[in-house]
């Protein structure tokens, strides 16, 4: 908070609740299978620029323990483990009876600059769901007639042991139009229709394939590609 605070003595952050989106013929007539989808989505806190703009602000603190899956051929060789390359560190302290073997270690990885492809639906959902306007009933606000536009979202990344890093994920039309389009198949075909969708639905869709593989393709490049 001080960190965007600090950019501009204007900028604010403030707490914010669900923010809602509906869609029906009229929102958006451009495709009806988005008729009766009701989404939101709710940031963990918006950012106020002096200028108007607001950023959505998303904080991911990254669990510091992994998973050992061989507690016990691992016991008491963090040596051999770490000319191997290994970056989980056993919390075994060194024992070698493998009755102390322990189930989890430090997970002590290096963040890249980047948004996790996982997170992107997420990201994009918030500045959807944030829409071109705030009103965050304020005189100041108010008098000023700022028009709030949220065309990027903020992630801040952070791990026990490597500290944080800050990213910015820009607001992809292209992409948001994609997913609202997939969004509706998927209640038209299974929760409008009540069947319980299988593992990996749309990958082998006859009639969408090909776009859906764009799709992800797109997530993956957008993911990567954060200031």
């Amino acid at each position: 908070i001080n960190f965007f605070c600090g950019i501009d003595d204007k900028t604010t952050v403030h707490e914010v609740g669900m923010c809602g989106a509906a869609f029906d013929d009229v929102h958006d007539s451009t495709n009806s299978t988005l008729c009766g989808l009701k989404i939101g989505a709710s940031p963990d806190a918006i950012i106020c620029h002096g200028n108007g703009t607001v950023e959505v602000l998303e904080v991911k603190n990254h669990c510091p323990f992994a998973w050992n899956r061989f507690p016990h051929q691992n016991s008491g060789n963090n040596r051999r483990k770490k000319k191997r390359g290994n970056n989980t560190r056993n919390l075994n302290h060194g024992k070698s009876n493998t009755n102390d073997a322990k189930l989890f270690g430090i997970n002590d990885f290096d963040l890249e600059c980047k948004v996790p492809a996982v997170y992107i639906p997420q990201l994009m959902m918030e500045m959807f769901c944030v829409g071109e306007n705030v009103d965050l009933d304020e005189p100041r606000h108010k008098a000023n007639q700022r028009t709030a536009i949220c065309k990027s979202a903020v992630m801040i990344r952070q791990t026990a042991t490597r500290g944080a890093i800050v990213l910015r994920l820009h607001r992809d039309e292209d992409w948001i139009s994609e997913m609202k389009y997939f969004l509706g198949k998927f209640k038209k075909r299974y929760v409008d229709a009540g069947v319980i969708p299988p593992d990996d639905f749309f990958w082998d869709d006859d009639e969408d394939a090909t776009r859906y593989c764009q799709f992800l393709k797109k997530t993956k490049e957008l993911s990567e590609s954060v200031e």
